[in-house]
């Protein structure tokens, strides 16, 4: 039996559907109309949908009105639409070794996989099409947006897949950030698309997220950050043991050691919080150690 906190199941992240039906998007943190759904939406690149045909009425865009119904009815009509809110959205879930890491109650790499779940079942039941891409230790899984909870399912294997093949034991080479990898699938997205990128401090670098703010001047970016308390202050590591489900280690820290690895890390994340400080890109940090749906709700009601 494999330990949830190391590894998930697919019953996990089904079960999460139903956590997500009484998550509502609030409109403080979601960037304009993010997973809009069948509700208004401000998100650029809207489509109409056509509704019917009626007689002209002061105030009415005359660019609507329909010239053969008009010399027709000798009377000039116009064209009413509704706007369509319906977006294909793209869930980016980083599940390489980088995420393969927890100290408190569980790893980075099943946060990321809650966090996808909980939010694809959200959009789905929002009445959005659902996909993404799953970027793991053997590269990556795209799966396109459908409006299906099968077509769900099939991105929540791939991501249940990605992440059980994680092990400390591996042959796989140093990927760069996760940015670097799936840069031409976003590259090659509409202005329809909203794209939620679910990665740690290691998936983005400081160019990357200029560069994701340039790509959201075509699409709709939002990005989460998963966090371990561990990261941010190595002296917490002192006489711990690590295990990967099988064989552990005791931890001994030494000063020179910790300060070394604080720097790096503290310069990691000084550049990211510049970075996204001017910028236009909506952020939500999670920990490995509060449950997601609570992280979520709070970070969608404006909070930290």
């Amino acid at each position: 039996m494999q330990d949830l906190r190391i590894y998930t199941r697919l019953e996990v992240l089904l079960e999460l559907r139903e956590s997500g039906r009484h998550i509502h998007w609030s409109p403080s943190y979601r960037p304009a109309g993010i997973l809009s759904g069948n509700h208004a939406s401000k998100l650029r690149g809207s489509g109409l949908n056509f509704e019917e045909l009626r007689q002209y009425q002061f105030g009415d865009n005359i660019r609507q009105i329909d010239p053969r119904t008009s010399a027709r009815l000798k009377k000039p009509y116009v064209r009413v639409y509704s706007e369509e809110t319906d977006r294909p959205v793209h869930l980016v879930i980083d599940q390489r070794l980088p995420m393969f890491f927890g100290s408190v109650e569980k790893t980075k790499s099943v946060i990321a996989a809650e966090l996808a779940a909980l939010l694809a079942w959200v959009a789905l039941d929002s009445g959005d099409r659902v996909g993404g891409v799953v970027v793991g230790v053997n590269g990556i899984q795209p799966i396109s947006p459908q409006r299906s909870a099968n077509n769900v399912i099939t991105l929540l294997e791939a991501i249940i897949s990605a992440n059980n093949q994680l092990s400390l034991v591996t042959d796989a080479e140093p990927s760069g950030s996760l940015f670097a990898q799936v840069k031409p699938f976003l590259s090659s997205l509409t202005n329809q698309s909203v794209v939620i990128l679910i990665t740690d401090i290691e998936g983005l670098g400081e160019t990357d997220i200029s560069e994701l703010e340039m790509l959201q001047h075509k699409s709709n970016f939002v990005l989460f950050v998963v966090q371990d308390p561990l990261e941010a202050n190595l002296s917490l590591a002192h006489g711990l043991s690590i295990s990967e489900g099988k064989e552990q280690i005791n931890i001994q820290v030494n000063n020179d050691n910790q300060q070394k690895y604080d720097a790096l890390y503290q310069d990691k994340l000084q550049q990211l919080t510049l970075a996204m400080s001017g910028s236009s890109l909506p952020l939500g940090l999670l920990n490995t150690h509060d449950p997601v749906v609570n992280q979520l709700m709070m970070l969608l009601q404006g909070h930290e």
